[in-house]
């Protein structure tokens, strides 16, 4: 007898029932498709459960996971809970009567009467192997966010927030739950970690070191699992409270978790470690009563942003201080220079009336059309060193924040303002000098720690465009990420020539003077694809993740579990290669004058060669490559794609004299 099951058929488990389930449940699916109670297997099909009883048997685990989930939640702390591959049913005489197992193919269930085994249950679906070809889906059947990303030694750490009431085995006890996940730098889960109470919890950024990780959001439950001695065990009233909780990176327990807020609604966006262990944490306000005790002491407008530097171990606070004027503040990103002290950026409609924003520094002391980016830079005492608007005769916003590895200070938005001749976030030789139309477009800036500009450039296009994070390599090169509308958004070196859906996912890649755009890439599916966060992996590939409501969404192979899930994307290294910069020894191409020579790596047995020029023209067109090429281009700068069989792929910018 066969049964059609529809459940995914990648990265599932079996997860085991501590205590943070009903106690009917034995053992459910990563994913929340398959329940075992101990006398039924149930599964859901077209949105039906269907179900299949499995009396007088005991059911033994088997294949066990090297990953493990930890759950926090009203009912208790469930750490290092196992995840199995197969589970077996066993009859008194010891005889075993089915075998559920996952599979390439999917969930396999195998009925026995002792001699011959039939096949009761099979997905049929390819396997889903999509870390190999460019990312993989994160989610359940409900709705699952990435709200950031952050990459260290090679692993990727997501955080975020999931409406799925078994995501790798979340207690579902409220609107919404937080959580962590640790990937390897080859897609598979270290370990998953879900934290909430009764009502909505959101993680909405996380900073990670070798020593632990700080997760912050926003929590509406009262019954959050904070820990005893922490500056904030208890809620603090209001619409909602910010949380800061922190793990330790090996294994995703929890070391400590606090609410941070007062009377009125309190969120915290933003989060940094400094070298010392250290955590910063900022956001948003609408609290007249939070603990202030450097900057600025008191609530200014109808929301500030708000900043709190706490011990490692969350009991003790070093400073904090409100940010703010008289409108509208709120706090995108925050980071800490080498020198100890702190950057904050965010978003402001307020007026600099007492030099509420802007101090210190003449470039970007003037409020333009509300609202305006802001930045400003607090001394390890929490004392303002400067502050500045960054903003345009339009509407502006700061995204994202973050430090180099040299010290700049990097930062992200959107706006709907012309550049006119005051240069406001764009110099004439940009790559992107000006608006291009539309709702909004993207823009990008590099900072340096005195405030002041180093370069700024526009990126999109005449739909609506928004840059959402960057990171620069240590050649001072700049990656850019963001979501896309426009038909037109420049396009240089990529495969996609037209939008896929809503809106899709967009990659720039800037010189270290912001003068020219190297490549544009877009990626996406039939709904909408929105990143959130972007970071390095080893060998300079990139990660990008988010959010989408693409039921695919290639590169990524198979389809999502629910109609909003997470993704991670896995983009091939876009280093620059010249004859005056030559790559690494393992990479496959080479310059020796206007020839590029192509040498495949070992674990590459054949090989498709593409070559564009930065105006998205394709000068070479899958070329098959066994072994080597010489390819012989005019002067200009090139993009270069080598996609190999087995699904590695290779990329690089050319640059022929």
């Amino acid at each position: 007898m066969l049964f059609d099951m529809t459940v995914p058929a990648a990265a599932q488990w079996f997860i085991e029932n501590r205590g943070q389930w009903d106690s009917v449940v034995r053992y459910a699916s990563t994913s929340g498709d398959v329940v075992i109670t101990a006398t039924e297997l149930r599964w859901q099909h077209a949105g039906t459960w269907e179900r299949l009883s499995l009396a007088d048997v005991t059911i033994e685990p088997a294949e066990q996971a090297a990953a493990h989930v930890n759950v926090y939640g009203p009912q208790g702390a469930f750490e290092g809970l196992r995840l199995w591959r197969r589970l077996h049913w066993r009859g008194r005489d010891g005889s075993t009567r089915a075998i559920a197992a996952w599979t390439r193919r999917g969930l396999e269930l195998t009925l026995s009467d002792g001699s011959s085994p039939r096949l009761l249950a099979e997905r049929t679906a390819e396997p889903l192997d999509s870390w190999a070809r460019g990312g993989r889906f994160i989610g359940a059947s409900g709705r699952d966010s990435i709200t950031a990303m952050q990459t260290l030694g090679g692993a990727i750490y997501l955080a975020g927030w999931t409406s799925s009431s078994t995501l790798f085995g979340a207690s579902g006890a409220g609107g919404g739950d937080a959580f962590c996940i640790k990937l390897s730098s080859t897609g598979e889960v270290q370990w998953a970690t879900v934290i909430g109470g009764t009502g909505e919890d959101v993680a909405l950024a996380l900073a990670v070191t070798s020593e632990r990780i700080a997760l912050v959001g926003r929590t509406r439950s009262t019954d959050f699992p904070t820990t005893a001695g922490t500056i904030q065990p208890s809620y603090g009233g209001g619409d909602a409270d910010g949380f800061i909780v922190t793990l330790d990176p090996t294994s995703g327990s929890r070391s400590a978790a606090t609410y941070i807020g007062g009377d009125g609604r309190d969120e915290l966006s933003a989060c940094a470690i400094g070298s010392d262990g250290r955590i910063a944490a900022a956001g948003t306000t609408a609290s007249t009563g939070l603990v202030a005790t450097a900057h600025q002491q008191q609530l200014a407008g109808l929301e500030d942003g708000y900043i709190v530097v706490l011990a490692p171990t969350l009991t003790s606070r070093i400073w904090s201080t409100y940010y703010g004027g008289r409108g509208f503040d709120s706090i995108a990103g925050v980071g800490f220079l080498p020198d100890g002290s702190l950057v904050i950026a965010g978003t402001t409609t307020s007026p600099n009336t007492g030099e509420a924003i802007a101090a210190n520094i003449g470039e970007g002391s003037l409020r333009m059309t509300p609202p305006d980016g802001f930045l400003a830079r607090l001394d390890a005492q929490g004392q303002r060193l400067w502050g500045r608007y960054y903003g345009s005769d339009g509407q502006d916003s700061i995204t994202s924040l973050a430090i180099t590895q040299s010290g700049m200070i990097l930062v992200t938005g959107f706006t709907n303002g012309t550049n006119s001749a005051m240069s406001y976030l764009a110099e004439a030789q940009a790559a992107q000098n000006n608006f291009a139309g539309g709702a909004w477009d993207g823009f990008v800036a590099v900072i340096r720690p005195d405030g002041t500009r180093l370069w700024g450039s526009y990126y999109g296009g005449t739909g609506s465009d928004r840059c959402t994070g960057a990171i620069m390599d240590a050649q001072g090169y700049v990656y850019v990420t963001g979501w896309t509308t426009s038909s037109d958004l420049p396009r240089e070196a990529s495969e996609n020539t037209t939008i896929a859906g809503a809106e899709d996912v967009m990659l720039g890649f800037f010189s270290p003077d912001g003068t020219r755009r190297y490549a544009s890439l877009l990626y996406g599916g039939s709904g909408s694809d929105l990143p959130s966060g972007i970071g390095w992996l080893p060998d300079s590939t990139i990660a990008i993740a988010g959010s989408t409501t693409s039921g695919s969404f290639p590169p990524l192979d198979g389809q999502s579990s629910g109609d909003f899930d997470g993704f991670v994307l896995r983009v091939g290294g876009l280093g620059i290669l010249s004859a005056e910069q030559p790559p690494a020894q393992s990479a496959p191409f080479r310059i020796a004058g206007s020839r590029l020579h192509v040498s495949l790596p070992e674990e590459c047995r054949a090989a498709r060669l593409a070559i564009y020029t930065l105006s998205g023209l394709l000068s070479l067109a899958d070329q098959q490559v066994s072994s080597t090429a010489d390819i012989e281009l005019p002067a200009g700068v090139y993009a270069v794609r080598l996609h190999c069989v087995q699904g590695e792929e290779y990329r690089a910018v050319v640059i022929v004299p």
